[in-house]
């Protein structure tokens, strides 16, 4: 099994260091260059477990897989205005065995995919006097050379 990162590197290299019975942290320090703490924390985890890998850990699995939280980016990504509702209904129409609720979709979105939950502005109707400018402004300005103008 090749090494994933740096601290699993350092965590193998002591391992096999502590297995080739060198059991004094500092001539493994002397030998590896690691950082004290980092080879004291991994012998005590050696002396306490056994062994080096990560312990499991507590609790639920997540619902929302790591592929499943990227379908959801997408959606919200591609349609911005979307609901929490309505991307919880493709998910769960997508995955059949997956039973989703709202809040967790929402909850993922906010905690895992960093989106910030927020309504847009509720902005007045025009009144008919605020039309009634308008039409004129465009009326006057029908002739004018629209060519350069950004919209």
């Amino acid at each position: 099994m090749a090494p994933t990162s740096v601290f699993e590197m350092q965590r193998l290299t002591v391992k096999e260091l502590w297995d080739n019975n060198i059991r004094k942290p500092s001539e493994i320090i002397k030998m590896t260059g690691f950082p004290k703490s980092t080879v004291y924390d991994i012998i005590n985890r050696l002396k306490k477990t056994g062994s080096v890998e990560h312990l499991p850990v507590p609790g639920r699995p997540l619902v929302l897989t790591p592929k499943k939280r990227r379908y959801l980016g997408r959606l919200l990504k591609n349609d911005n205005a979307t609901t929490s509702a309505l991307m919880t209904t493709k998910l769960n129409n997508l995955y059949p065995d997956l039973n989703v609720s709202t809040r967790t979709v929402q909850r993922t979105l906010k905690n895992k995919l960093n989106y910030i939950v927020c309504r847009p502005w509720s902005v007045p109707l025009l009144k008919e006097s605020h039309v009634e400018a308008r039409l004129q402004w465009a009326l006057n300005h029908i002739q004018d050379d629209w060519t350069h103008t950004i919209f």
